[in-house]
């Protein structure tokens, strides 16, 4: 229950319940880092996106202390994200050594990880400030249970209903369009606004998975695999950024151009297998999806 909110029960206690124990375990694991501090950073950025997701679900009834709490966990993840994005890199050397995009570029694409390997234990060396970072971070994480204080949400339960669905429905509907466009423009910005938004919609499917648990076990199921493969584009996006800015920690000329046609033929893959996980996910208008919400809330609230 811990990332579910409980049909029938008030909506502010629900969101703020949920919201205090994402928090909680952002905290224990930057303490405890049971795993080393870069797992623990992984693990809490993983819970500031799902509180903002939380909080982007409720919205349109708490708009400052969304504007004011998005920022905050944005800007906190920000100061944490040097380390894991360099690793990211690394990441997307190994799924283009795993897919069929790589054929006879293997040796090539071999000896770019290891630089890109090196050149992320150079960066997670050179963090020093690591620790003041974590700690700043357990002290805006304590700052965020705090400010939960002054969340207002709807009491009366149509209120509440309404604002579920249609919070919903409104990132449904962006993650709607953000797939014609990504479709339309092929252009890497448009495909990381789809993942976020399919991001999102997950993060709202689990949040109302109790008003019927199969349906929605699903729909989670099918955005988790389209997410994967937008994240997985996102990263050969941070490729190519990389290509751009510095050169010489990819490898030569040569290397890049190998890098380069196996990055243009697995992104080309990944978008055909988003539009194919997507199609019935995305298949249904923002109205429709409203209108079937609200009807589950309902009778799941009794």
């Amino acid at each position: 229950m811990s990332y579910r909110i409980r049909p029938g029960k008030p909506l502010t206690g629900e969101v703020v319940r949920i919201a205090q124990i994402q928090y909680e375990r952002a905290i224990h694991v930057l303490r405890r880092q049971p795993d080393g501090p870069y797992q623990a950073i992984h693990d809490a950025r993983k819970r500031f996106k799902r509180l903002r997701g939380l909080f982007r679900l409720v919205r349109a009834a708490a708009p400052d202390f969304f504007a004011r709490e998005n920022a905050r966990l944005r800007d906190m993840a920000a100061t944490l994200s040097e380390v894991r994005d360099a690793t990211a890199l690394v990441e997307a050397l190994d799924h283009l050594l795993a897919s069929g995009a790589a054929g006879e570029s293997r040796p090539a694409l071999k000896a770019i990880r290891a630089r890109l390997a090196a050149r992320r234990d150079r960066i997670a060396t050179a963090a020093v400030d690591l620790d003041a970072r974590i700690t700043a971070a357990i002290a805006i994480c304590q700052d965020g249970i705090g400010a939960l204080a002054d969340l207002q949400l709807p009491a009366r339960r149509k209120k509440a209903i309404a604002l579920l669905a249609g919070g919903t429905a409104k990132n449904y509907g962006k993650a709607v369009s953000a797939l014609e466009r990504a479709i339309e423009s092929g252009d890497p910005e448009d495909w990381h606004d789809l993942r976020k938004r399919i991001k999102y919609h997950r993060m709202h499917i689990q949040l109302l998975s109790l008003a019927w648990p199969g349906e929605m076990a699903l729909r989670a199921r099918i955005a988790d695999i389209a997410g994967e493969a937008l994240g997985d584009d996102h990263d050969l996006d941070a490729l190519k950024t990389l290509i751009a800015t510095d050169p010489e920690a990819i490898g030569s000329e040569a290397e890049i151009a190998v890098l380069r046609a196996c990055m243009i033929a697995r992104s080309a893959r990944l978008h055909d297998q988003v539009r194919d996980i997507v199609k019935n996910l995305l298949g249904d208008s923002p109205g429709a999806l409203e209108a079937h919400i609200s009807a589950l809330w309902r009778d799941a609230a009794g």
